[in-house]
Order: C-alpha cells, then sequence, then structure tokens
C-alpha cells in the first residue's frame, strides 16, 4: 500500500487523489467537529469552501432542518447558527438536522479531495477508526493535512504521524515518501509526551489566548469518538449509516462526487 501524505492542503489536485483513499486532517478544528457534530446526531454534515457556497445552499433549505457553522480567523461568522467549536455541536443543536459548514481551511481541503475512491475526515478523536477504515478499504492512500493558512500545523501533521505509527506497525517501510517520512518521525520523537508537543503549537497557542481553551483540550483527546465521517453525495454522513455496505469485495464504493 501507497501512503503519500500533504502536509499542506493547499497543492493538492484531483490527480493526487484520483484512486486513492484519501483522509483529510483538520484536528484544530474542522474535522473534530465533523465528528463531534455526526456523534450527536447530525443527519450529514456538508462541507462547503466558502461563504457564498453556504449561502446558496442554506437558501434553499427550510431553516428548521439545518444548523449554519462556521468562521474566520477562528471567530465564528456574523449570522451564522453556530461557529467551529465541536462543543458548541451538542444533541440539542444538531439532532435530525443537516449542517452546513464553512472553515478557513478544513472545508477547503476536503472539496480538494472531494473526486477521491474514497474520502474520511479524520483527527484524533478518531483516528483509530480511520485506521482501520484504510486497512478495510485495501487503496493506496493519501493523508492531507489541512494545515493553517497554506502552511504546516503542528497539530495535523503529528495526527498524521499517529496514523502512520499504526498503519505500519511502529517501523517506517524504506519506500516511505519524504512527507510521509517526516510526519512519521516527528510523531516518533513526541509520541511519549504528545500532549505537550500539541499544546505548543502555534494554531493551539492561538485558541487558547481566544477562549477556546476546552475545544483544544477536546480535540487532542485520542480515539475518544469511534465515528467515520465519509463522503457521498457532497456530504459527509456516519460510514455505519449507509443504507448500502460502502465497499464491496473489490474495495470499492458506489458514492456521487459531482
Amino acid at each position: 500500500m501507497d501512503v503519500e501524505v500533504f502536509l499542506t492542503h493547499s497543492n493538492v489536485t484531483e490527480d493526487d487523489v484520483r484512486d486513492r483513499s484519501v483522509v483529510v486532517i483538520d484536528v484544530l478544528r474542522a474535522c473534530s467537529t465533523i465528528a463531534t457534530a455526526l456523534q450527536n446526531g447530525a443527519r450529514a454534515v456538508m462541507p462547503v469552501p466558502d461563504m457564498a457556497e453556504a449561502s446558496k445552499i442554506a437558501a434553499n433549505l427550510d431553516p428548521d432542518v439545518y444548523r449554519l457553522g462556521g468562521e474566520r480567523d477562528a471567530e465564528k461568522i456574523e449570522g451564522y447558527n453556530l461557529g467551529n467549536s465541536p462543543l458548541e455541536y451538542s444533541r440539542e443543536q444538531v439532532e435530525d438536522r443537516d449542517v452546513i459548514l464553512n472553515t478557513t481551511n478544513g472545508t477547503k481541503a476536503l472539496s480538494r479531495a472531494r473526486t477521491a475512491s474514497h474520502l474520511v475526515a479524520g483527527c484524533f478523536l478518531n483516528a483509530g477508526r480511520v485506521v482501520d477504515f484504510i486497512r478495510e478499504a485495501g487503496r493506496d492512500v493519501a493523508i492531507i493535512c489541512a494545515g493553517r493558512q497554506n502552511r504546516l500545523s503542528l497539530e495535523d501533521t503529528l495526527c498524521a504521524g499517529l496514523m502512520l505509527e499504526r498503519l505500519w506497525d511502529g517501523a517506517e517501510p524504506d519506500a516511505a515518501t519524504d512527507s510521509a517520512h517526516t510526519a512519521f518521525t516527528l510523531f516518533h520523537t513526541d509520541r511519549h509526551d504528545v500532549g505537550a508537543a500539541l499544546r505548543r503549537a502555534n494554531h493551539a497557542q492561538n485558541l487558547v489566548d481566544r477562549g477556546y481553551s476546552d475545544d483544544v483540550d477536546y480535540c487532542f483527546q485520542v480515539d475518544a469518538l469511534p465515528v467515520l465521517p465519509y463522503y457521498t453525495d457532497n456530504r459527509l454522513v456516519l460510514y455505519e449509516d449507509l443504507a448500502s455496505a460502502p465497499l464491496d469485495g473489490d474495495g470499492d464504493a458506489s458514492r456521487d462526487t459531482a
């Protein structure tokens, strides 16, 4: 199984994700928010790249059946129901509703990867579940770190490294790419105190300074939510809730990426 890692989403192309199982990682906070919303009963999360697309979708829905969520510069967008704090996406807020989500980095990364054979949202909260799915799908893999403002983010890279550590059973293969080696090595260096390393991350410190320390603590929990947000029909849903078996005997799924 070939594994490629992209340390930011900014240069990802359709060729990079074609015929691969793709994991988009945005630890702080989009993918953590997506996993939490689905865990708390949201019917689906629709990731959109910008406010214009979010408004277009919302205009065609009954206000009672959706929540509009998102952020710019870490703060809730004016007029939205919710921001990008996973703790806002309680069962009371999202159960039996669709979530339209628009964030600075994470939803843009998901939009770039939408033509993948399989596309899932990953974070520390569901790292183990993601690795299980990668093995189950049996395809070459692309792990896309959303990054922050087109730059590497420590938390996303460490999360990619954790997934590689598990996928490779702790032993880096000889043929690992430079970026996969970087993520794996970084995690190995900090594995005995990953929490301390994560709290040094620039984005984590920025969120703490803005009063979101509870978000940081929540998002850095490993394997707390064994859920798999799976992209199909332009939305993320719980993999387990899909009406038909997503993977056939060849590791293929039928899904609309138009």
